[in-house]
């Protein structure tokens, strides 16, 4: 029953502080960075580059932010980010060039890079048999700032310019800092070393040094194929992102409507990951992840050919249904192969491969941009979505033989 109760608690908690955080992260960059980054003066590739800094801490950060974790317990590294969330879009107030605005993404990028391994792996170390579950739950806390972000950024951007935005996100982030704080504010209430870290660090896992751990980590084939994944997701997620409000200009879209569309794609992961993270405790990862690649696959090349805002909108939602497959199992895949007494430092490295990925996509695609069209960007993404696809079902066949 304690279990039971912490479980909740903790959840409600991460929950309602990686909202607000989601929120504050992505009210900055959607659909506002590519823009305000070209008034500075900044070219497609360099807004590519601008909007991949803010993952390259994530690269730098997630598996210390998890080792960490495991060793000291969850609230220290989990208010430590949120600092970072409520600091970082003040200071986007000062930005005057495109290398200021890259070198506010890359501090700001330190905030994700921690809380999102360290809030998963707190949230399943108290899930048992229904870690699909809590974890899709988690996710569509944060889906729904993530959401509600790109209408609201678009049309404060269309009344007040970014200050505006930038300031809606500062006090997010405060907000969701101040409730993480009032939630710990008593000694042992909620505390996360004894509670939790105690039940899944094995003994003698303390012990184990940093490098060792890593490689043992590295040297798993199974965290590595779903982070590999995860990378593969998210660079065509992260580029997305990044070139839809440039690709939906060409079409003479508003920043409104555009920040409205961008939200629709998440409305579908809202609602349905929920669902879709208890089914994959049921029915298994790997056949939902191949379904939801195959969806994000098809909606990509769909996308590549449509021109029409009305068209847009379904296919935006489609692949918004795929995600929301696609990575209600592979989070879950995660936990579920996450190394034993290792959890936060599993789940930080595969949050490290994911971060790659999404460094990668946006320079890659805005690079393509320039040089041929966003078209063939996203007919590249639908590419990428297909071969992933086509891994997994390879995987599974080859545990079927196994």
């Amino acid at each position: 029953m304690k279990k039971t109760s912490m479980s909740i608690r903790m959840l409600l908690m991460v929950g309602f502080c990686g909202a607000l955080a989601i929120f504050s992260s992505t009210i900055s960059k959607s659909p506002i960075l590519p823009l305000f980054a070209e008034q500075l003066g900044a070219t497609n590739a360099q807004i590519g580059i601008i909007a991949a800094m803010s993952t390259i801490p994530g690269i730098l950060i997630s598996y210390l932010a998890g080792y960490l974790a495991d060793k000291y317990g969850y609230k220290r590294i989990l208010i430590a980010s949120l600092l970072v969330f409520s600091t970082a879009p003040f200071i986007y107030l000062l930005v005057t060039s495109p290398v200021h605005l890259g070198a506010v993404r890359f501090y700001h990028g330190f905030a994700t890079a921690a809380f999102g391994p360290v809030a998963m792996a707190a949230i399943a170390a108290f899930s048992g048999k229904n870690t699909g579950q809590n974890l899709s739950i988690y996710s569509s806390a944060t889906m729904i700032g993530r959401a509600l972000a790109p209408t609201v950024g678009g049309n404060a951007y269309g009344l007040g310019g970014h200050t505006s935005v930038y300031m809606i996100a500062g006090v997010a982030g405060t907000l969701a800092l101040l409730f993480a704080l009032w939630f710990f504010r008593k000694p042992g209430e909620a505390e996360d070393k004894d509670a939790a870290a105690a039940r899944f660090n094995k003994p003698g896992v303390e012990k184990t040094t940093f490098i060792k751990k890593l490689w043992g980590i590295l040297s798993y084939k199974p965290l590595l194929f779903v982070g590999v994944l995860s990378a593969c997701i998210y660079f065509a997620y992260g580029a997305f992102e990044m070139i839809f409000p440039l690709y939906a200009r060409q079409l003479d879209m508003s920043p409104g409507l555009t920040g409205t569309l961008l939200s629709i794609q998440l409305v579908g992961v809202i609602v349905l990951k929920p669902f879709f993270g208890r089914a994959s405790d049921k029915l298994g990862r790997l056949p939902m992840m191949i379904t939801g690649l195959m969806i994000c696959s098809l909606s990509f090349f769909a996308l590549a050919f449509t021109r029409s805002v009305f068209v847009l909108a379904p296919v935006i939602i489609l692949y918004g249904l795929g995600f929301a497959l696609t990575t209600a199992a592979s989070d879950a895949f995660a936990a579920d192969v996450a190394t034993a007494g290792a959890l936060g430092a599993s789940l930080g490295m595969m949050s490290t491969l994911m971060d790659t990925g999404q460094t990668l996509g946006p320079p890659i695609i805005g690079g393509i941009g320039d040089s041929m069209s966003f078209s063939v960007g996203l007919i590249v993404l639908g590419g990428v979505m297909l071969a992933a696809a086509l891994s997994c079902v390879i995987w599974q066949l080859k545990k079927k033989r196994a």
